[in-house]
Parts: C-alpha cells; structure tokens; sequence
C-alpha cells in the first residue's frame, strides 16, 4: 500500500514502510537518537566551559600584565621607604622630585659657607661662588616638576623663599669676614647689629670678644680652658683680625641664624609638607621596609 506506513513497535525499535526507488525497511533506533542528542549537550556544556576558562585567563593574563607594567622607586629618610606606580599614569621623574620635596633629600638647599677660623682661611673664601651657586639652585628649584597635588605649587614657593634666604644669609656671612658691613645686608638680623658695630670699630671690640667668648666657653667640657685659648690668639700678631673673625662665627652669625626663614617659619612649612604627604600616601601605596637602629 502506497503511502502508508506499518510500524511494529518492539522496545525502543520502530520498523517502517516507506517509499523509495522499490520498498524496503529502515530501522531507527531511539536509544541511538537519543545518546546522539546527550552527545550535542556535551559539547555544548565543554564549549561553554572552555569560553569561561579562557575568560579567566585572559583575565589573569591582564592582571598580571598590569603587574608587570608597574614600576618602584625607594629613598631612604631614616627608614626605608618603597612606592608602587603606574608609568603610564606617573611621570618617573615628576614622581622622584616629589618624594625628595616631601622627603629628601632636598633640592632647595643653600651651598653653604665654609668654615674660616683664622685669616688664611678667610682669604680663600669665594662670596662669588655661593651667588652662582645659590642662583643655580633656585632655577632649577623653579623648573621642578611634581606629581598634581593640592597645595604643592605653594609649597614649592614656600621652599624657594627659604632658599633665597639661607642664600642671603650665607653671602652676608662670607662677605662680612673681609667686609663687616655687607652683615648688615641680611635685613632679618638687624637686631644682631651689636656684633656688627664692635667688629667695624664702632664699639669696644675686646669688649665685645671677651663677653662673646665667656658665653660660648660657658657649656664647654673645660670653660676656663676654652676661655684662655681664645684669649691666646686675641695676643698674637693678628689678634685683631683673629677677634673679628670670632665674633662673625661665633657673634654675628649664633645670633643671626636665630632669625633665618628656615628657623622663624619651620612649623608653617612642616604643616605645609605634612598634607602633601597625606595627599601622595593616598595616591600611592607607601611601604616601610626597614629603619636604621639607632645608636
């Protein structure tokens, strides 16, 4: 019969009549059909597993390749200290000239005078050397760059004006040896004048030298000797000129670094660098790796 199908069903096994190039019988198997659709729902099931393991990794890969990109800087400030960056995000060197601003070692830091404690010495120094030196300081202190923190171009500007002083302070102290009124020229002194009065001549200077001396002498480990070896060298060929030169160091200058910006506005500056810090440890991670023992 064309058309019509006879089925005899015998467990999971169908037999059907079906129309061809001449008749015949194609058995079908459920069970077959059925583990061939298990089949395709675990493939499906391994592909999906295999895209949540490849995601995992690329998510891995990606963490660690941002691991890799970052960098660390350490300074040492009595501890040892050591910050995480991001290079694409922070400039090294911006980064480096704001941990020496906010922890050293300095930038804004003055040349110095040399110690002179005899005429010899005091010939030799260079008060042109300390201006260029001090001018060089400040145009690089005024080119530095920093990390965007709130309050750091202030800082910067509060740094520059200690600089100009100390430097104000040293070019008056090496130009007064040989020219006592250039001391004069450090304005914030001004009430140090006394010192400056006795070694131009304007008042007793041995006067003024044996009050000075008894007053440093005074916490020395042997006072009667440090008294009697100053009083020395006021007695040789070049007494005088040894006098004058004691009371630059040991008159003018003890008085006069009492009045120094570094000294007259320290608490300012501290509470100035102290909100930067906690501004740039919110930034980065700081870690303390190690303090030096004390002694």
């Amino acid at each position: 019969m064309l058309g019509k199908t006879t089925s005899n069903k015998r467990d999971d096994v169908t037999l059907r009549l079906v129309r061809g190039t001449g008749w015949r019988w194609r058995r079908e198997t459920l069970g077959c059909r059925l583990r061939s659709l298990a089949r395709s729902a675990m493939i499906r099931r391994s592909w999906i597993g295999w895209a949540s393991r490849l995601a995992l990794v690329a998510v891995t890969l990606g963490a660690a390749g941002a691991d890799a990109a970052e960098r660390t800087m350490s300074w040492d400030n009595g501890c040892r200290f050591t910050v995480r960056y991001d290079p694409a995000k922070h400039d090294e060197t911006r980064l480096r000239n704001t941990v020496r601003l906010l922890f050293g070692p300095s930038d804004f830091d003055s040349p110095g005078t040399l110690p002179a404690f005899d005429p010899k010495a005091v010939a030799a120094l260079d008060a042109d050397k300390i201006d260029r030196a001090c001018k060089a300081t400040l145009d690089a202190a005024a080119r530095l760059e920093f990390i965007a923190l709130v309050g750091v171009d202030d800082y910067r500007r509060a740094k520059m004006a200690e600089l100009k002083d100390s430097c104000d302070f040293d070019l008056a102290h090496t130009r007064g040896f040989k020219t006592p009124a250039a001391l004069r020229d450090y304005q914030p002194a001004a009430a140090c004048a006394r010192f400056v009065d006795a070694i131009e001549g304007k008042t007793d200077l041995q006067q003024m030298f044996r009050q000075t001396v008894d007053k440093g002498c005074a916490n020395n480990a042997s006072p009667k000797a440090c008294v009697a070896r100053y009083a020395a060298e006021a007695q040789m060929a070049d007494g005088a000129e040894r006098m004058r030169i004691y009371l630059v160091n040991f008159g003018w200058s003890n008085c006069a670094i009492n009045y120094n910006l570094r000294n007259t506005g320290e608490k300012k500056m501290e509470a100035m660098r102290s909100a930067l810090e906690t501004q740039f440890r919110k930034m980065f991670k700081v870690k303390q790796d190690k303090c030096e023992e004390a002694d």
